[in-house]
């Protein structure tokens, strides 16, 4: 056993004057009962008390005592080190919120498929982390990396496009800011972009780039038609035309030694 405080020991000292004090008890009670009656009625005083219970009070007080003063020591038992090695995925999913989300062109919207199918692979994961990256025209992490998939269930459903916090498409800066969440993690790094693959700034493939030589494998699920359909924006009431580019995606899996998906 290990005292993690053991420069504290010395309060045990504490205790020492009580256990002294309980041999004079008898006789302190004797003294203290003088100064209010004569001395020679203490044994009738006495024999109407359970002196045991009396006596019994301070040993429990002092136990007390010490048992407060040990535990402030803080008691290590015999520790074991055992090194334990993870092995599973560091899974980053980069979601586009875009207003081009919304639209209807598959069912029941390209978000609400898109948050399907991740729900569907976390239920597959088992042991492997995963964190979600939501972006339009700027990148937000959402969740960090973890294993915690209640954690990450609670924030896929609060994701929507009302929480834009800038309008536009930019899959480069998304891409950007899941490497700057993977060099803090190590392990095997995977990306999993999900977008419409309107990338407005035109950025995306130099950072998929980047991400490759990095040894961060992309994977790319497109949501979404070629036909395309128009999304009408509920706050301004515009109107704007959007479909899959599929182009830009394939490239994207290609770079980052992936796969795409549709």
């Amino acid at each position: 056993m290990n005292l993690y405080y053991s420069g504290n020991i010395w309060l045990l000292l504490i205790i020492i004057p009580l256990i002294i004090s309980l041999f004079f008890w008898n006789k302190r009670e004797k003294k203290r009962f003088s100064r209010f009656a004569n001395p020679s009625f203490y044994p009738e005083y006495l024999s109407n008390r359970f002196q045991f219970l009396h006596f019994f009070k301070y040993i429990l007080i002092i136990l007390a005592l010490a048992f407060i003063i040990f535990a402030l020591l803080r008691p290590q038992w015999d520790y074991e080190e055992r090194e334990y090695s993870f092995n599973g995925l560091d899974i980053m999913v980069c979601l586009d919120v875009s207003k081009s989300m919304d639209a209807q062109d598959i069912t029941p919207s390209r978000l609400l498929r898109a948050k399907m199918q991740i729900d569907s692979l976390i239920d597959k994961l088992k042991g492997d982390r995963i964190g979600i990256i939501a972006f339009a025209g700027v990148p937000t992490l959402e969740c960090p990396l973890t294993d915690d998939y209640s954690c990450v269930r609670l924030v896929l459903n609060s994701i929507n496009t009302d929480n834009v916090v800038s309008y536009g498409t930019d899959i480069g800066a998304a891409l950007a800011r899941a490497s700057r969440s993977f060099q803090s993690a190590g392990g095997s790094n995977i990306l999993l972009l999900i977008t419409d693959g309107e990338d407005l700034a035109g950025s995306a493939i130099l950072q998929a780039k980047r991400l490759s030589s990095q040894g961060v494998k992309i994977y790319v699920l497109g949501v979404g038609s070629e036909e395309g359909t128009f999304v009408r924006d509920e706050k301004t009431g515009q109107q704007a035309f959007t479909k899959l580019d599929t182009k830009t995606l394939q490239a994207i899996a290609s770079i980052g030694k992936g796969k795409y998906f549709s």
